[in-house]
Order: C-alpha cells, then structure tokens, then sequence
C-alpha cells in the first residue's frame, strides 16, 4: 500500500485542445507544484502557490475563461490547485461543489473521479468506492476510473472486487497497445505491483504485457 500517494499525481488531460489558455497555465503550475512537493522544495511550493493563486483569481474574474459551464469550472479547476499543492481535503471539498453542476457525462466523470482518487490518496476507500461508482456510471471504458476503483477496492479489501475490475480488461488486447491508458499505468504505476500478487486479473494482464512484442525497439534486437 502506498503511503504517501497524494505526491504521485500529475495534472493531465485527454485532449488539450479543450483548455483555455488559464486553465492549460493551470494544468502546467499544477504539474510544477506537485514535481516541488515530491522534492520536498518548499520555498519553490510557495512561490508556484503565488502564481496558482493569480491564475485562479483571474479566472474567476472571467468566469472561467469562457467555458461553457463556470459553474462547474471555476471550483474544478480550484480544487487542481489546492490537490496540487497537497491540500487533498479541501480539494474533494471544493470538487464536491463542482460535482453539483456537472452537467455532462464527460464533467461527471471528471469529478466523481477526482473525488474518488482524492479520497484513496486520503486513505479513505470506502468513501472512494462511492465516488467511483458514480464515475464509472458516468464512462464505463474510463481507464483511469477504473485504476481508481481497483485501488479503491483493494485498499478496502474487497478483493475480488478490485480483481473484477482487471478482469474486465483483460478481454481487450487493444488496450495494451503503446500509447493507451492502460499501457502507461502498468509500465509508470509502481503501486499496481503491489496489488499483483494478490489479484489474479491484475498479474494476467502483467504477464500479457510481458509477453507481447516490443514496438518501441523497431525490431532492433539489443547488443
């Protein structure tokens, strides 16, 4: 179990094309504070603090850089700042307002699932798993939802439960591909390793991983 998983998280998008200019200088001095916590670099933490501080003041005057829904953006894009800056508490807090105005499958997803991951990283997973459920509810091929949930489950030892999930993976080989979700949390996502051994979906998937063709080499062998 990881104990300080709140210093893992970076601030990603599945398309950023979508962000406004504010928020992708959000997204970017989010990644930074988290790369100054994990560090331990607390005078740069403070520094970045300021700019976030700025960013979110400014967006709020434009209420929300023109985004469609504010009232769902303006406290989604808060509560990135405050997890960024390790204040996960606040962050669900803060998300749970926006979660009221999210309009869409997409911003659902987003927020319940924001939600679900802060509460994991709280060590809280029974509340998680409520949050994820909604989440996959809202986008049920979501991978890292379903990361989430695994963890979620796991955390709360509801393993067969946590094993379900991977299971439901298992069947789609082109997830595995490089280049998808599912691809980078297995190659980057250390604490999967140690869920691996105690669920026999997860370590499947590990094995598939290990046996399928290396792409990435161009068929070169290595000297």
């Amino acid at each position: 179990m990881n104990d300080d998983r709140s210093k893992s998280t970076i601030v990603t998008t599945d398309d950023p094309r979508r962000l406004s200019p504010i928020e992708a200088a959000i997204m970017d001095w989010c990644n930074l504070a988290h790369a100054s916590r994990t560090r331990g670099d607390f005078t740069a933490l403070e520094e970045i603090s300021a700019e976030l501080n700025a960013l979110i003041r400014k967006y709020d005057e434009t209420d929300g850089d023109g985004h469609p829904n504010p009232a769902w953006a303006r406290p989604n894009q808060r509560a990135l700042t405050l997890s960024a800056r390790g204040r996960i508490e606040e962050a669900v807090d803060v998300e749970m307002i926006a979660a009221k105005y999210a309009d869409t499958d997409r911003r659902k997803e987003v927020s319940f699932g924001n939600i679900a991951d802060r509460l994991v990283r709280l060590d809280r997973p029974d509340e998680a798993i409520e949050w994820f459920l909604k989440a996959w509810d809202a986008a049920p091929t979501s991978v890292p939802v379903m990361m989430t949930g695994a963890r979620a489950f796991f955390d709360s030892d509801r393993l067969e439960e946590a094993d379900n999930v991977f299971a439901a993976l298992g069947g789609l080989d082109d997830l595995l591909e490089p280049g998808t979700d599912l691809h980078a949390y297995l190659r980057h996502d250390d604490s999967l390793l140690d869920m691996a051994p105690h669920l026999p979906s997860l370590d499947a998937l590990y094995r598939k991983l290990a046996s399928a063709p290396d792409t990435s080499s161009n068929g070169q062998e290595a000297e």
